[in-house]
C-alpha cells in the first residue's frame, strides 16, 4: 500500500498544479475589472477625417445663358453647346445715348477648364458701330456645378476702354 500512496501524492499534486494553472488561465474565475474607474466609460478615439478634395469643374448646362451685366448700357446672352464644351452663339446689345447696337456672333469658343474669352479684335472682320473699330471682350468661368458662371466684359475703341464691368449668368429658363 505503501508504493500505491508514493505514486498517489505525485498524481494528486500534479493535477491540482494543473486545476490551478487552467483557472488562471481562463480568468481563474474571477470577472475582469474594468481598467478605469467605474463611471468614467472608455472612448474610442474619434474617426480620422478624410481631406476633402475639391470637386472637379463640371461641365456647363447646354442651352441659353442670360448675363446679368449690372450696367444698362452692355448686356448679352451665350448659348452653351450640347455637350457643353463650348460657346456657340453670343448675342449682344449695347445701348449708347446715341443709338443702340445689336448683334450676334457665332464664334464657337472652347471651353477649357470651364472657362473661355471672347475677343473680338481677333476676329479681323468683325466691326461694331460702323467705321469705328470697337472691340468687345468677355471673359468668364462656370463654377463647379456648372449652373452658373461669372466674369468681366469690356468695350473699347482704339486702346482707349469705354465701358467696363463683372456680369453673372444662369441658364435661362
Amino acid at each position: 500500500m505503501r508504493r500505491t500512496w508514493i505514486v498517489a501524492i505525485p498524481l494528486l499534486v500534479a493535477l491540482v498544479l494543473l486545476m490551478g494553472m487552467g483557472a488562471v488561465a481562463c480568468g481563474g474565475g474571477v470577472e475582469e475589472q474594468a481598467a478605469h474607474p467605474p463611471g468614467d466609460e472608455e472612448v474610442a478615439p474619434p474617426p480620422e477625417e478624410e481631406e476633402e478634395t475639391p470637386p472637379a469643374p463640371g461641365l456647363p448646362t447646354p442651352g441659353g445663358w442670360t448675363a446679368s451685366t449690372g450696367a444698362g448700357e452692355f448686356t448679352f446672352t451665350f448659348t452653351v453647346s450640347s455637350d457643353g464644351t463650348s460657346i456657340e452663339t453670343i448675342h449682344y446689345e449695347l445701348t449708347t445715348q446715341a443709338y443702340v447696337q445689336k448683334g450676334i456672333v457665332v464664334p464657337r469658343l472652347p471651353i477649357v477648364g470651364g472657362q473661355f474669352t471672347f475677343d473680338t479684335e481677333a476676329w479681323a472682320s468683325w466691326r461694331m458701330m460702323g467705321e469705328k473699330g470697337w472691340d468687345m471682350v468677355i471673359q468668364g468661368s462656370f463654377d463647379e456645378t456648372g449652373t452658373h458662371a461669372s466674369g468681366a466684359w469690356e468695350i473699347s475703341s482704339a486702346g482707349t476702354v469705354l465701358t467696363a464691368g463683372i456680369w453673372e449668368a444662369s441658364p435661362s429658363s
